[in-house]
């Protein structure tokens, strides 16, 4: 979990595709829709029984963009995929841990 010293300074979007997050340690993300759609951890993507990803993550399309994201409470973002995926959390921890551009 984040600790109280490490948290989002800001959120912004770079394009249809990407957007960053810049923490208050210093280190900015930049990061692709797509790469966040291949992580999703709703049940639509993730067999709830087994735990084993269910979407393919070939199919997902890196030019990928979303209908909506919006914030969580202060903890996570949830995003609107324009593929109709829309029940994904991403907790700042889980976006702090997806690989991406810095």
């Amino acid at each position: 979990m984040l600790t109280e010293a490490i948290s989002v300074l800001h959120i912004e979007q770079m394009d249809d595709c990407h957007f960053t997050i810049e923490w208050t340690d210093g280190k900015t993300q930049t990061f692709l829709l797509a790469d966040i759609q291949k992580a999703c951890p709703c049940a639509r993507c993730v067999s709830e029984e087994t735990g084993e990803r269910v979407l393919d993550v070939n199919t997902v399309n890196d030019h990928l963009t979303a209908k909506r994201i919006r914030s969580v409470g202060r903890y996570a973002l949830r995003i609107d995929f324009m593929t109709g995926c829309s029940a994904g959390i991403y907790s700042f921890d889980m976006l702090r841990k997806i690989p991406c551009k810095s």
